[in-house]
């Protein structure tokens, strides 16, 4: 049989079952954001007036080249855009500025041409929204854009004509020298062909009612609030909880597991000195176990269906990444071992088994020598959100502790302006939009009784989490505690 490479395998795995690659350690909020709103807007601007105006230099220091100080100054002299009053060094000045202010999430790396690839700019207008050619990170936000796009349209709707607006300070900034150049968007459906969502199982529906439900309420909250950047920024917490959510049910859409549940924490205590703390941990650990059988199922249902048998995998070489890679002497004893483990495992087994034996072989060999793996995309995008704490890389043990700002997320996905509704109704519609637990309630101990989680936590704990989170919303101005103790959860606004 031929060699299997390990590389062809994943992008196989991620094309036909996942819908995008989450294979990047280096994936960022902002790429969400540029990718989910070029998908919803349905086109990009080609335009280079934002890129020569702002895009002073690389990392270095180095200044591409026709993008110098001087050229610039000239063209915008020539066009007639400044005033006579105004001197190069004023200029140079506020494209440093301008420069600073695109790339406030760290998405734009200035390159020779100025490469749409390379560019995710923090900002919110039509004007703003790359091409995002070869641009691996902005896949996921293509991704589930094109879901919102599709089981929430009332959203994207009103997401493209925030876009379209184009009346928030940094587009104003730079209205003297903005221009359309607008290009067609075509890959708008691209969860369409994932055989997840042409055959939706309990969980499927679970997730889009929840990103529907959700979404709904979300798009209420925004028409009742004045700043559209904010609203954009909302709305990429959206996305970003959902991807990452997406990611965490795999398991459940095509193995038939049970939802993993995401406990969040409010303890504000370490997992030493909570048994929250430790359960939500304990959630973040099955998450990504979650994923890792999912892979293993995927590279097992690749290698049956490449029509390799039993026989041939016991006979075969060793893979390795990708064809003509050099690989180290230790790597390839490494490689060499964990293969040799699998196909000693497998000699006795039989059918399916065979075939799962080998992809969790693939999935553990990938993890070795993929510069990243899913878990890492995962980790990298609940970091820089404000899902996962401790914040840093290294930290190997998450757990849910959200910030602010996905608070109020996820308050404005499951309370209307105006609404009233009870501490009972915020669990519920926690659990059903978004896959949450806080605590506190008997369907929630059932729910994670399921997962074994029941082990580690009991009902008090579970009781005083939930009254640190109604602290937390009271201190946010969205909750009031009233006298015969029931909590009362209001954000206030009315539709315009």
């Amino acid at each position: 049989m031929e060699q299997i490479f390990l590389k062809m395998a994943r992008q196989e795995v991620d094309k036909k079952y996942v819908g995008f690659q989450p294979n990047s350690g280096s994936v960022k909020p902002v790429h969400i954001a540029s990718g989910a709103q070029r998908c919803i807007y349905g086109s990009f601007n080609r335009s280079k007036s934002i890129k020569k105006m702002a895009l002073v230099s690389d990392s270095k220091g180095n200044i591409p080249k026709g993008n110098e100080a001087e050229t610039i100054y000239g063209q915008l002299v020539e066009n007639e855009i400044i005033e006579d009053n105004i001197t190069l060094n004023s200029v140079e000045s506020m494209r440093n500025v301008m420069q600073r202010l695109l790339s406030a999430d760290k998405g734009v790396f200035v390159v020779n041409a100025l490469n749409d690839s390379m560019i995710s700019y923090s900002a919110g207008s039509k004007y703003f929204l790359t091409s995002g050619s070869g641009a691996p990170y902005e896949r996921g936000g293509e991704f589930i854009g094109s879901i919102i796009r599709g089981y929430c349209p009332e959203l994207a709707s009103y997401i493209k004509g925030l876009l379209d607006q184009a009346n928030d300070p940094i587009t104003l900034l730079f209205e003297p020298i903005l221009d359309a150049d607008m290009e067609v968007f075509s890959d708008q459906n691209q969860y369409e062909d994932i055989p997840a969502f042409k055959d939706p199982n309990e969980s499927m529906q679970w997730f889009l009612n929840g990103i529907k439900d959700g979404g709904i309420c979300l798009l209420d909250n925004l028409r009742s609030h004045p700043n559209p950047l904010t609203q954009l920024r909302l709305f990429n917490f959206f996305c970003v909880f959902n991807l990452m959510r997406y990611m965490t049910l795999l398991e459940a859409f095509y193995c038939g597991e049970h939802v993993r549940p995401i406990l969040l924490d409010f303890s504000g205590a370490s997992p030493s000195f909570s048994s929250v703390a430790r359960a939500s941990e304990m959630s973040y650990t099955q998450i990504y176990k979650s994923i890792n059988r999912f892979y293993a199922w995927g590279y097992a249902r690749w290698l049956d269906e490449k029509g390799y048998s039993k026989e041939e995998l016991l006979q075969s070489e060793t893979p390795v990444y990708e064809e003509r890679k050099a690989v180290s002497k230790a790597s390839k004893e490494e490689l060499d071992a964990l293969w040799l483990l699998a196909k000693e495992r497998a000699h006795d087994l039989d059918g399916d088994e065979v075939y799962l034996t080998f992809g969790e072989t693939m999935y553990d060999m990938l993890a070795l020598e993929a510069s990243s793996h899913p878990v890492t995309y995962l980790r990298a995008l609940g970091n820089l959100s404000g899902i996962l704490y401790p914040p840093d890389k290294l930290h190997p043990n998450k757990r849910f502790v959200v910030s602010q700002d996905i608070i109020e997320m996820l308050l404005r996905c499951c309370v209307n302006p105006g609404e009233m509704i009870s501490g009972m109704d915020i669990r519920r519609r926690l659990w059903d939009r978004f896959g949450i637990i806080v605590g506190g309630s008997q369907f929630e101990m059932q729910i994670l009784q399921t997962t074994g989680m029941i082990l580690q936590i009991d009902e008090d704990a579970l009781d005083e989490n939930f009254s640190s989170f109604a602290k937390m919303l009271e201190s946010m101005d969205f909750a009031e505690l009233m006298a015969d103790g029931i909590l009362q959860i209001r954000l206030g606004g009315a539709e315009k």
